[in-house]
């Protein structure tokens, strides 16, 4: 029937030109046998009711793809180790991202808010792409093995798997680099004009906001360590609950502390003039603040609950 000679032939061109021959032979045969089922049944076929059939089958680009799907570009075996390493780079990448355009904005480079989002966006996507792409291209070239090699599989031992434990206690990457960025983003904001005294540099805080914010230091380097230990382990366990714990009630008392010994920042007013009020500064760091309280409570409560859980 020239209409399956057609649908044949379709088929074929989305094939590897070695192997169009076979599978249209293969799919033939299918399609013929269908055809005959149906005869069976009613007789006589008309081309309408070939059509039918052959619409049924599906367009000859997706039956081309179950007989001979596409080569992933990152082979199967290996994209775990190329997710996770990805996400570890671009995690990696957004904190030095981080680091600078803060260095930068407290050296003295005059930025709004918006304008410090959109310089830490395009510094970070400036290394991203190209991370992106060399990771990209090196895992595709180690996943290329030829035809009669088969993929080294990865050693393990059933008594080295972790215990098994709820979903939660799983640690997502992003939770992860999302707290080392807030804690790196804190100690800069308090010690940068500290180790740049002498060209000037002063302080965003009022003094009582900073001495308090100076000896909460330590609190913030233990969360960066506890990050860092999450980012190893990647399971929730007791030591790192009560850890976590401590961690977020050190947090939500220094904000309620600053919360209640306003103001939290040295404005110059001089600088604002005409542009906003130094009423609506306070009461937007203020804002912040609070939020910050109640992330900290959040977080203090619910890992309560899930240290009775395990």
């Amino acid at each position: 029937m020239d209409i399956v000679e057609r649908y044949i032939a379709a088929v074929q061109r989305e094939l590897p030109e070695q192997k169009r021959e076979d599978i249209g032979r293969e799919l033939n045969a299918n399609i013929l046998d269908k055809i005959e089922a149906l005869e069976a049944q009613k007789g006589a076929v008309t081309d309408t009711e070939v059509a039918e059939v052959l619409y049924e089958m599906g367009s000859p680009r997706s039956v081309a793809l179950q007989f001979c799907p596409p080569t992933p570009l990152i082979a199967t075996w290996i994209m775990p180790l190329y997710l996770n390493t990805l996400y570890v780079v671009l995690g990696v990448l957004f904190l030095l991202s981080l680091i600078g355009v803060t260095s930068n904005w407290l050296s003295g480079t005059q930025m709004s808010l918006l304008l410090f989002m959109k310089s830490l966006a395009s510094e970070f996507l400036n290394h991203a792409y190209f991370a992106f792409t060399a990771i990209t291209i090196g895992f595709a070239v180690i996943g290329r093995k030829p035809k009669n090699e088969e993929p080294q599989t990865c050693t393990w031992s059933p008594e080295k798997l972790p215990p098994a434990g709820k979903s939660w206690q799983h640690i997502s990457l992003q939770s992860i680099f999302s707290d080392l960025a807030t804690m790196l983003f804190l100690v800069m904001l308090i010690w940068y004009p500290l180790w740049q005294s002498n060209s000037g540099a002063q302080s965003i805080f009022t003094p009582e906001v900073l001495t308090i914010l100076l000896w909460f230091t330590p609190v913030i380097l233990v969360a960066i360590a506890h990050s860092i230990w999450q980012l190893r382990v990647r399971l929730w366990n007791r030591t790192m609950l009560l850890l976590n714990i401590a961690v977020s009630t050190a947090f939500l008392l220094v904000s309620l502390w600053i919360m209640l010994n306003t103001p939290i920042l040295r404005i110059y007013s001089e600088a604002w003039e005409g542009a906003v009020s130094i009423a609506s500064i306070e009461r937007s760091i203020f804002v912040v603040v609070f939020v910050v309280a109640i992330i900290a409570a959040y977080e203090v409560i619910r890992d309560t609950r899930r240290l009775f859980r395990i």
